[in-house]
């Protein structure tokens, strides 16, 4: 819940759990007028729960911790009552998954399709534009599609808002379904037209406004007239409210006939899972990790923060980089003793570059034989620099750049009372001219060094 609090972003899943309990009790006529039994179903959702649960606690992911608990209790209320209890109230209960911290991993994503719209937005009145990687240059001034204007944050309220929307206020499934996909379609463009409005102030001012706390104003006020517009919409399209059906009139014969003790002992087996998950875990990892690292330097971490072009990965046991002047390759390693809290390899907050000094222009695959293939990214700067940003991880069992997978074969290794620890490897390459000369570059580098930068060592 820590995150609910500091990120302002999940404030709202604090009334996600009140929020559901409130429908549930207002359609306690309709729930116990069915009929309630035991589900297979639900039991196979249980055991999934439980191990996507034991996946988060291995790997430190708290994403997969949250969707596990928050899972629950749609699971739980399938086991304990079955289909036709739960097909009454199956959307308040889906509606729990919002208690999920979740949507920021889009943060890139949305940078670009903003980005993408903005320029063209910017072409169809006619104003000069050229875009690099997330800068965007008009012929007076400089803008970047940073972080904080992706509109993932506005994305999120407005899902939110338009899902509870929806189900309180259409009678027809369609109409809840298509306002759903329009409270998910709306914030898009709309980030998008903010992003291009701001550019074009800028332009027509002469860069006088549009920039600092005009930004954050105009942001926020455009957001505020789009939800108002969101609702109005839903008024509009409204075909009637939600009748509650909160008078017991009917109870089924099942309730009564009910073992409470079997429903007492089924509720506490998540938490007794949760405590065998939670004592493996606490007896994995004791072996340290660590990979060669043939003429690197160990370095603190402030050095590694000096150069601008080396990755953000925070909290590493050792920090390892190299430069080689004979073709100004800098090669970068950041060792991970053993997967643990406040040491965790991958997370949602490490970069592969600095963004606020390095835009992603693009990223291609480079196969390198005994390793697979190597991500290798192309960033730009303001200033024009061009760089090769090649990276990949090695953990014990694999070699890989795919994040998704080193993190569950992480989780893997610590079920399994593995070494859990990881390294990160990046080779940077800074390059002028043509790209293709510099990828030619970039792969020799590849083939000769990335091998003897990923021979694990177990201590």
């Amino acid at each position: 819940m820590d995150v609910w609090i500091v990120n302002d972003t999940f404030n709202h899943c604090f009334l996600v759990v009140p929020g559901v309990l409130y429908v549930l009790w207002q359609q306690r006529g309709a729930i116990v007028a069915r009929a309630p039994s035991f589900s297979w179903i639900g039991a196979v959702g249980l055991v999934g729960a439980t191990f996507v649960y034991a996946l988060g606690q291995a790997a430190h992911v708290e994403l997969l911790q949250h969707i596990a608990i928050f899972g629950l209790l749609p699971i739980m209320a399938l086991l304990l009552f079955g289909w036709r209890v739960v097909l009454v109230v199956w959307a308040p209960l889906a509606f729990t998954l919002f208690s999920v911290p979740v949507g920021e991993e889009l943060i890139p994503v949305f940078q670009d399709v903003t980005a993408d719209m903005a320029v063209m937005m910017l072409k169809l009145v006619g104003i000069p534009v050229y875009r690099d990687g997330l800068y965007i240059s008009v012929s007076n001034g400089d803008f970047v599609v940073a972080e904080a204007c992706s509109g993932v944050r506005f994305f999120i309220a407005s899902v939110v808002i338009g899902c509870a929307y929806a189900y309180l206020n259409f009678v027809a499934w369609w109409r809840s379904l298509a306002f759903a996909v329009f409270s998910i379609v709306l914030p898009i463009v709309a980030n998008g037209i903010r992003a291009f409005g701001i550019i074009y102030i800028g332009h027509a001012t002469e860069m006088e406004h549009a920039a600092g706390a005009d930004h954050l104003i105009y942001g926020w006020f455009f957001f505020a007239v789009v939800i108002v517009f969101l609702i109005l919409i839903g008024h509009w399209f409204s075909d009637g409210h939600r009748q509650w059906q909160n008078q017991v009139t009917q109870i089924d014969s099942g309730w009564q006939q009910r073992n409470k003790l079997a429903l007492v002992v089924t509720a506490l087996v998540p938490f007794v899972l949760a405590l065998g998950v939670k004592g493996i875990v606490s007896q994995a990892g004791s072996q340290v990790f660590d990979v060669a690292s043939p003429e690197l330097e160990v370095v603190p971490a402030e050095q590694v923060i000096a150069n601008n072009w080396t990755p953000r990965f925070d909290d590493a046991n050792v920090y390892r980089l190299g430069f080689d002047s004979s073709d100004g390759v800098s090669t970068y390693q950041a060792i991970y003793f053993r997967n643990e809290p406040g040491h965790e390899m991958l997370k949602w907050s490490q970069r592969f570059f600095d963004v606020r000094n390095w835009s992603l222009k693009g990223q291609y695959t480079q196969p390198i034989p005994g390793l697979g293939a190597v991500t290798v990214s192309h960033v730009t700067s303001l200033s024009g620099r061009q760089r090769l940003l090649a990276h990949w991880f090695v953990v014990p069992g694999m070699v890989s750049s795919s994040v998704s997978i080193v993190k569950l074969q992480q989780a893997i290794n610590t079920l399994f009372m593995r070494p859990s620890g990881g390294a990160v490897n990046a080779i940077s390459l800074d390059f002028k001219g043509a790209m293709e000369q510099a990828r030619v570059e970039m792969e020799q580098v590849l083939l000769e060094r990335a091998p003897q930068l990923s021979e694990p060592v177990i201590n």
